[in-house]
């Protein structure tokens, strides 16, 4: 620890002045060679007078550039603020950009050496800005500042440290068990979550109250007697007016990926294997147990089907709820804010996924992973401030400020205990992320074109219906493990 008291620094600066200026050279050379091993001292962490906070901080100066997707700007400031209180000298810079740019954007700042030392990356994404990225070390060194002031004079304390940073242990045992799989490559940590993110059922009480649906639905057969029941037609056109559920599609449809990996998972089947690869395509025969889950999902967009409610004509899901048009959307935590802000009146409720079989619950994750880029001239600073944010106290503070389910497994009982984050949080432990590819974009397109060409009929004359499906299940598993 460094004291660095300004009453000190005017006694030596009155004593200096003391010396005559003829006849004293020895005595001012002395003093000079002290006060200059002060100075060292002080801005090496082992001195006990020197400089004050403003020299200190000028010295030491690091300016972090921090690039986030999320609009959790204000939270994260906020939490700098409380961090920056003892370390003035760090300064960070947030920004936020779309995530449909983030990649791009990093590839061209770092070719300019302009790049962020922090990045928020999608543990969708995660492969894919790998190499960019940097491996969390052991520990970080770590400075504080603090300035007390007294009575007689005002004394800056200067507290170097080491801080231990997460180990693999540590990521298995406190953080939910994807986390482990996202974050860890070649045994090494690359990141850490603020939050964690798992898809839930919105529904609209006032359509589900019109349609004469007394209770939301527990499980996916009365879903499917809801939106049946629910589910509104033009009486001159035959088009859908009020969708009973944005179902069956992908292109209008955020999340319908996770959905169908969902729906697999929950039918014992593998929509993945465990290195990553598309499996749900190996499945065949005349009863193809994979062909029957497809066949479930579309069904909700096949006009010939009961359970018709959606199609490729209308808006997107998320818009087409928030101007109460639909009754059910399948949606995430970071939805509800959304849909707030931009329809305040509406009333809606949240309820945890659909089950299939409750005693084997499954859900997805969904989330982002703080990281350093490899570039960035200050990795001991950045890795700290993440540190900070994501495996400190400071973590629950970002995590109340946004409403977001934890990734922490220590805060899971209290968020459960929020009605808001009940049906998010109750879903973490059994969430997973399922794709862990070099390209999202493309593989959330092929299940698009999956949902859509199974829509169709086949373009073989006389090519069975078992066969088309099969050829279709092939195109987009290849299309996926190619991103791999």
């Amino acid at each position: 620890m460094v004291v660095i008291s300004t009453q000190r620094e005017k006694s030596l600066s009155n004593e200096f002045n003391k010396y005559p200026k003829q006849g004293a050279m020895k005595q001012r050379t002395k003093f000079l060679a002290i006060s200059l091993l002060l100075a060292v001292f002080v801005f090496t962490g082992f001195g006990c007078k020197g400089p004050d906070v403003t020299a200190i901080t000028a010295s030491r100066a690091v300016t972090l550039e921090y690039w986030t997707v999320f609009d959790d700007v204000d939270a994260i400031n906020a939490l700098i603020a409380g961090y920056r209180a003892d370390r003035p000298y760090i300064t960070v810079n947030v920004r936020q950009l779309r995530a449909d740019e983030l990649y791009q954007r990093l590839i061209e700042a770092l070719a300019d050496d302009t790049g962020p030392d922090v990045i928020s990356v999608s543990s969708r994404s995660f492969k894919q800005f790998a190499s960019k990225l940097a491996p969390m070390p052991a520990s970080v060194s770590d400075t504080k500042v603090q300035v007390i002031k007294g009575q007689i004079s005002t004394e800056t304390v200067v507290t170097p440290s080491v801080v231990a940073m997460p180990t693999l242990t540590q990521i298995d045992r406190e953080y939910v068990k994807t986390v482990r799989k996202d974050v860890v490559l070649d045994g090494q940590i690359y990141g850490l979550p603020l939050s964690m993110d798992t898809m839930a059922l919105y529904y609209n009480k006032d359509l589900l109250d019109r349609a004469s649906v007394p209770e939301p639905p527990k499980d996916w057969v009365q879903f499917q007697e809801a939106v049946k029941k629910s589910t509104r037609f033009n009486k001159l056109t035959g088009k859908i007016s009020q969708a009973g559920v944005a179902m069956g599609t992908g292109n209008n449809i955020p999340g319908a990926d996770d959905l169908m990996y969902i729906l697999f998972k929950q039918s014992g089947l593998n929509f993945v294997d465990d290195s990553g690869r598309a499996v749900f395509g190996n499945y065949s025969g005349d009863n193809n147990p994979a062909a029957s889950v497809v066949t479930f999902y579309t069904d909700f967009a096949n006009a010939s089907r009961d359970t018709y409610s959606w199609s490729e004509e209308m808006p997107n899901a998320l818009d087409n709820f928030i101007n109460g048009s639909s009754v059910f959307f399948f949606g995430y935590s970071y939805n509800d804010p959304i849909i707030k802000a931009r329809a305040p009146q509406l009333n809606y409720d949240i309820l945890p996924m659909l089950q299939l079989d409750n005693e084997n619950p499954v859900n997805v994750a969904n989330y982002w992973i703080q990281s350093v880029v490899s570039k960035s001239k200050h990795q001991n600073e950045a890795w700290g401030l993440i540190n900070y944010l994501a495996y400190s106290k400071a973590n629950q503070a970002y995590l109340d400020a946004t409403g977001r389910p934890t990734a922490l497994r220590a805060y899971i009982p209290a968020q459960k205990a929020k009605l808001e984050l009940a049906p998010f949080v109750s879903q973490v432990l059994v969430s997973d992320n399922w794709y862990r590819g070099r390209n999202y974009d493309s593989t959330r397109k092929a299940i698009s074109d999956m949902c859509h060409d199974w829509l169709q009929p086949p373009p073989r004359e006389n090519q069975k219906i078992a066969q088309w499906q099969q050829e279709i299940m092939n195109i987009a598993a290849s299309k996926i493990n190619q991103t791999l």
